[in-house]
């Protein structure tokens, strides 16, 4: 049949109800994984009340995350802003250098056509 732990008579056990209750809690662990770096935290309550927790959520945070919000998405904008300027700028730059690559590539062509020689299109036959 189905196996069973055996029970043990332990006369020293006493049953405790509030053996998870902390008088003064000082400190707390998080272990996040997150993908996106640039999460905060701060202000953690630890309540078994949610009503408590509705209340206090409302009083703090509540109070200030619009704000919050409205900063965060002005900054990413802002990010944005730069990194496509500078995309910008650097497209203009790889214009430049792949327009001076195809001048010499012109060129090495106009002078293998002179020496004829045939052009790199025509030196590779396809399988």
């Amino acid at each position: 049949g189905k196996w069973k732990a055996p029970m043990i008579d332990n006369p020293d056990f006493k049953d405790d109800p509030y053996i998870y209750a902390f008088d003064s809690l000082k400190y707390i662990g998080i272990e996040l994984w997150q993908v996106k770096s640039g999460t905060l935290f701060d202000n953690f309550l630890i309540t078994d009340d949610p009503e408590l927790a509705k209340t206090f959520a409302d009083e703090t945070w509540g109070k200030h995350k619009d704000a919050e919000k409205a900063a965060f998405d002005e900054a990413e904008k802002k990010k944005e802003e730069e990194e496509a300027a500078k995309a910008g700028e650097d497209d203009d730059d790889l214009d430049d250098e792949d327009a001076e690559d195809e001048d010499k590539a012109d060129e090495k062509a106009d002078s293998d056509a002179e020496d004829g020689k045939d052009s790199d299109d025509e030196k590779h036959d396809e399988l």
